[in-house]
């Protein structure tokens, strides 16, 4: 049972309550929270806006500071935020409920730690008290005035009663300390615990959360490779047409018998690094996102891809139907990474790439004959991929033992309600 123990002791006599470790430890439970209440105080003055930070902090003290009552370890009620997330940590933080329980956690504690102050500077006055006027009986004859009766002697045969009357005052601080800790211990308890409902709902909105700004991505890609294509594209064609007249114009001088060689070569290198920037531009446009794929869906992108490879390509499976657009281009980039790195460290003779769709996955896998041992956590590119396929609730896998052959499979859930 939770708080067993605890609990357990509660219903001990006075006499072996007294000497167990219990009372010390809701003592000790008391003694720090009065100390997180004194650091809390001015937390909460200086810094009011930042309370909900603060209460993060608090719940994750709270969850692992129970446990000096007998209480067993309690899990976080907050989603998961990945590495490729952190910069959205705040904003998902914020959205939680149980954030907010966590900040009406703090306010609790600020109660019990005011509530455990006042009751353990009686418990201390009390103790002091009773202990001076043992002390006086013990070392002789003393004067004492007690409250409400006449002045009167404490010597060594008449002290008897305070010790007993100490110890009573002792067992009865046990009990209330210990009776305090843990109403204080379950009620911070309570409100730092996760909830089921909670959770799935979080998830929940963090998977649509990961697929929009996925989407979010493509749609900037696409936007920046619009402008690219429509604008720079459009005036590079027009600055080679326009060197292309001015030839066209030294080549009438040159025929007229004006010497023109040196005009001539600056017109020529002109267009020569006109059209290297017009291919230059159109690798980063392709790069950046290939119209292809806009225009005419995955299985065509990848074609073209499979023709420009370096090496025999094999293209493969029945997935020729549009799919959204994030699940298109995360899959783009992939089979494009994979024939990169193929080209560049596999030493491979031929690749294969196949795509299917079965029971709303999508699944891309790309295979090499290359040396293998690839290693997914050293590249940018690939550690890219697994940040994106769980930015849409899939996984990216890379078996590339020693001597290969170097597999790549990515599985990717289609969104609900689509269909093909």
């Amino acid at each position: 049972m939770e708080g067993g123990d605890l609990r357990a002791a509660l219903t001990l006599p006075p006499w072996r309550f007294a000497f167990r470790a219990w009372p010390w430890r809701a003592l000790g439970y008391l003694i720090l929270s009065v100390a997180i209440g004194a650091v809390l105080v001015p937390l909460t003055v200086l810094s009011f806006l930042l309370l909900p930070f603060w209460a993060l902090l608090l719940g994750a003290v709270e969850r692992r500071r129970t446990r000096v009552l007998g209480f067993p370890p309690q899990e976080s009620g907050h989603v998961h935020v990945g590495d490729h997330e952190r910069h959205h940590w705040i904003n998902i933080r914020l959205r939680e409920t149980a954030t907010w329980r966590e900040t009406a956690a703090l306010l609790l504690d600020l109660a019990f730690a005011f509530g455990a102050l006042v009751v353990l500077f009686f418990e201390a006055v009390t103790v002091v008290a009773l202990g001076m006027v043992a002390v006086a009986g013990i070392t002789g004859p003393n004067e004492v005035q007690f409250v409400g009766e006449a002045e009167g002697v404490m010597t060594p045969s008449n002290w008897w009663p305070v010790p007993l009357l100490l110890f009573a005052a002792m067992c009865l601080f046990g009990y209330v300390n210990a009776v305090l800790a843990t109403a204080q211990a379950l009620s911070l308890r309570y409100l730092c615990e996760p909830r089921p409902s909670e959770t799935d709902i979080n998830l929940a909105k963090l998977i649509d959360s990961r697929r929009a700004l996925a989407e979010s991505a493509d749609a900037d890609r696409r936007r920046i490779e619009r402008d690219l294509h429509d604008g720079v594209q459009q005036e590079l064609i027009a600055l080679g047409a326009r060197l292309g007249m001015i030839g066209l114009e030294v080549d009438e001088l040159a025929a007229r018998g004006t010497d023109t060689t040196l005009l001539s070569r600056a017109v020529n290198d002109a267009q020569q690094q006109a059209e290297h920037a017009m291919s230059t531009l159109r690798d980063t446009v392709r790069g950046i996102h290939p119209s292809v794929l806009t225009d005419h869906g995955l299985r065509t992108a990848l074609e073209e891809l499979v023709e420009r490879a370096a090496i025999p390509v094999s293209l493969q499976g029945d997935a020729d139907a549009r799919l959204p657009a994030a699940i298109e281009t995360t899959a783009y980039y992939l089979v494009s990474e994979a024939l990169n790195n193929v080209a560049k460290h596999a030493a491979a003779t031929s690749a294969g790439i196949r795509i299917d769709l079965r029971d709303d996955t999508f699944t891309a896998t790309i295979t090499d004959d290359g040396v293998g041992g690839a290693d997914d956590r050293r590249g940018s590119g690939l550690r890219g991929l697994h940040e994106r396929a769980e930015s849409l609730n899939g996984h990216l896998r890379v078996t590339s033992p020693a001597g290969g052959p170097t597999v790549l499979r990515m599985a990717l859930p289609l969104p609900p309600g689509w269909s093909t």
